[in-house]
């Protein structure tokens, strides 16, 4: 058994977290060595309904004949058909009623059918050919369907390996240094093995996690050899923390700073090996107040900086008071609609959900709070009706989508620092920015400046960060000792 150490700055607290965990047994290896994947028909979709129901299904058996199952319960399944390989296999909804119909026959089905391979020594491929996502990837393993009456749930059951195999290609880019790769197998395993462990919302449609990024993005990208490496290269390692599987959260770029879970997530309990840590060398960063945090994102000399090889490595965004206001005229309601305990309203009439709300003429943003490492963690709008405040990370990311489909008006153009501008960008690329306003000169608002680092939400292992590790001559270990201090790398039973 391997032990994890830790970088000489925290080597005190690593060998006290490890002495405690010396008599913890290391845990068991998921039942079947499977994971459940509740696929997307349409990846990024507005609701649950239009990410998840397929309307109908068409599916290209390949590598082996199918076996077709079906009953009223995952747990009551008949055989009722085998479809030979290649063979077109299409399932669509009839008054209500499941209908799969393969070379010229149609058969009637229950709500719930299991398709598997007919031989176990010949694994069987799906392709699934009705589907608006781009990549029409082959899945392995078996696949659940289960009638929603208004469209079917897809539910992939597939071995750990193969799993990580199309984790891996999906989250990471393959051209990364290997043991940068490794690390993120590490990551992945764990991260999907603890949400196997802990029970989560999918597990209401049969499934453990997701295929978005919800969760962890799963076959959106063919598999490749150096992933395919270093998923086998760490097989069945994990990070634990006393005993029991971490929160490996991971994104892909810092700013030069990574945040702690209860910063960025103030719901959550802080943990030791999610604390904010520097991702410099050999600066180190510790913002404390608006002055300092407009010069480090001003900054542009990547020099010392682990993440400098991401172009969201450093970013800006420049909005005229009337898109801003146009924006927020959409966003603010939204996020009040869809998180309220995170939309405040310190001033005013009327919260941003209430019917009649308008927002008026807009007269600052600003940041209230954020961590030393520059993520912003509650933002204040003051408008001529009043003065509103948005927490945690994702809402504020949320709420400033540079995006003419919110401004109005021509594209939005957000700069980074390499590989040219990216227009009408989705959400904020991450929250952890500065604000520079321009005035006139009767003191109203014209523009203001994002000045931002960094792309996602801070929490755990930056992947453009493990890059400048590896490059630098750290290993896959090294790596994620770096970035979960006091976490133990171990090999499941």
């Amino acid at each position: 058994m391997q032990w994890a150490f830790v970088l000489a700055s925290s080597l005190g607290v690593g060998l006290l977290l490890a002495s405690l965990q010396q008599n913890q047994p290391p845990p068991a290896l998921p039942s079947g060595q499977s994971i459940r994947v509740l696929l997307s028909y349409r990846m990024g979709a507005g609701s649950f309904e239009t990410q998840y129901l397929f309307p109908d299904l068409m599916i290209l058996p390949q590598g082996g004949s199918v076996q077709v199952l079906s009953g009223p319960s995952r747990e009551n399944l008949q055989p009722v058909a085998t479809v030979l390989a290649d063979k077109p296999l299409n399932f669509n909804l009839q008054n209500g009623t499941l209908v799969a119909t393969f070379e010229g026959l149609s058969l009637a089905l229950e709500a719930f059918v299991q398709l598997k391979p007919a031989d176990p020594t010949s694994p069987v491929q799906y392709r699934l050919l009705s589907t608006p996502r781009e990549s029409l990837l082959e899945y392995p393993g078996e696949l659940w369907l289960e009638n929603r009456g208004s469209g079917l749930l897809v539910v992939n059951s597939v071995d750990f390996q193969d799993y990580l195999k199309r984790v891996l290609p999906s989250e990471m880019p393959v051209s990364f240094h290997p043991e940068a790769l490794k690390a993120q197998a590490v990551a992945a395993r764990t991260y999907a093995f603890a949400r196997q462990q802990a029970g989560t919302f999918w597990n209401q449609f049969g499934a453990d996690v997701d295929d978005s990024v919800s969760e962890q993005v799963y076959n959106n990208t063919r598999t490749h050899p150096a992933t395919n490496a270093a998923v086998d290269a760490t097989r069945n390692q994990i990070l634990t923390f006393q005993g029991t599987p971490i929160q490996s959260f991971f994104f892909s770029t810092s700013p030069g700073a990574t945040a702690s879970i209860e910063e960025v997530w103030m719901e959550r309990p802080a943990v030791p090996y999610l604390q904010g840590r520097t991702q410099t060398n050999p600066l180190t960063v510790s913002i404390r107040n608006e002055a300092e945090a407009l010069a480090f994102f001003q900054n542009w000399n990547p020099e010392g900086f682990y993440d400098a090889a991401s172009p969201f490595w450093r970013w800006k965004l420049r909005l005229t008071r009337e898109e801003l206001e146009a924006l927020l005229s959409r966003t603010l309601p939204e996020r009040a609609r869809t998180a309220p305990p995170f939309v405040l309203t310190p001033e005013g009439p009327l919260s941003p959900d209430a019917p009649g709300f308008a927002l008026g003429t807009l007269q600052q943003i600003r940041a209230l709070k954020r961590t030393s490492g520059g993520y912003v963690t509650e933002l204040e709008i003051q408008t001529s009706t009043g003065r509103y405040r948005v927490r945690r990370e994702s809402h504020i990311r949320n709420l400033l989508r540079p995006s003419k489909t919110f401004t109005g008006g021509s594209d939005v153009a957000l700069e980074r620092w390499q590989g040219g501008p990216r227009l009408n960008f989705p959400t904020l690329p991450s929250a952890a920015f500065a604000l520079q306003e321009e005035r006139d000169a009767q003191g109203q608002l014209l523009y203001i400046t994002f000045w931002g680092g960094g792309f996602g939400h801070g929490v755990g292992m930056s992947q453009y960060g493990a890059l400048g590790l590896a490059l630098r001559g750290y290993d896959y270990r090294q790596i994620l000792e770096h970035f979960y201090p006091g976490a133990k790398l171990e090999t499941l039973r």
